[in-house]
């Protein structure tokens, strides 16, 4: 439970690389999450080219910190294996995974949004050469963290029902 509650969102990465028996830890435990029938849509593209970073900073102004970090991993989901409509679910228990693996190995990570936006979608499909069944989800960008700050308590007690919504 500690990890969970450990984990943020680290925007500020100190020089350094991510170590490859770690990286393949994280995948590993991206590729245990749960999925719909056990379909197993979510593929992940491992990215350390500075150039292609580049690049992704220029196509989402929100991943800026990929141009200092070591490492960024695009989260794909496959819509011909998928069951049903659970892809958005499937890559996201896969994301979540590996944000929360990342923190286990020591390392800072953070999620970045891509499904849902129709631009930017198709901006990472073409930049990463994709197949139209194959859909960009998340990127997460990982790597030794210089961020000093806290986890931030998400703890919200008047979030909580019972029974009911009133």
């Amino acid at each position: 439970m500690d990890i969970l509650l450990e984990r943020k969102s680290v925007r500020k990465y100190a020089p350094g690389d991510v170590n490859e028996n770690d990286l393949n830890y994280i995948l590993r435990a991206a590729m245990s999450a749960p999925t719909a029938r056990n379909k197993r849509c979510f593929s992940f593209i491992v990215i350390k080219d500075k150039e292609t970073h580049k690049k992704i900073s220029q196509i989402h102004r929100a991943a800026q910190m990929v141009l200092e970090a070591p490492v960024a991993v695009l989260i794909v989901g496959d819509e011909s294996v998928v069951y049903e409509h659970y892809l958005p679910q499937d890559c996201a228990a896969a994301t979540q995974n590996m944000l929360l693996a990342a923190t286990a190995k020591g390392y800072g990570s953070v999620w970045c949004g891509i499904y849902g936006n129709e631009e930017r979608m198709a901006d990472f499909s073409k930049l990463f050469e994709l197949s139209e069944n194959i859909k960009p989800f998340s990127l997460v960008v990982m790597g030794k963290s210089a961020d000093d700050n806290p986890p931030k308590d998400g703890w919200q007690p008047e979030k909580v029902k019972y029974e009911k919504w009133q």
